[in-house]
């Protein structure tokens, strides 16, 4: 009887020389950094366009508080008394 030796998986062959770069990994890097690229310049437009809607309604904000700001809190609040009603109290007993 023939007894066939036990079949172990074939082991990867080390190398002291790195592997070879292919001209396929070489292309699909650089179609990853162009991805990255275009991802990140689309970024910065829209972060852009945030940061200039913020600056306007900033101007307009400002815009608005500096007559407002003239006022004084007194003229407020003698404004706000001269609006609100003014109610007798009367006190029932039982």
């Amino acid at each position: 009887m023939h007894r066939t030796p036990n079949r172990r998986q074939i082991q990867a062959k080390f190398s002291t020389m790195p592997p070879q770069r292919s001209q396929a990994t070489a292309y699909l890097n650089a179609y990853k950094m162009m991805l990255e690229k275009e991802r990140l310049e689309e970024e910065l437009e829209k972060l852009e366009a945030r940061q200039h809607q913020i600056q306007q309604r900033l101007a307009i904000l400002n815009s608005q508080t500096i007559p407002e700001g003239d006022m004084t809190h007194q003229q407020a609040k003698t404004a706000l008394e001269k609006k609100t009603p003014k109610f007798n109290t009367i006190i029932l007993e039982y």
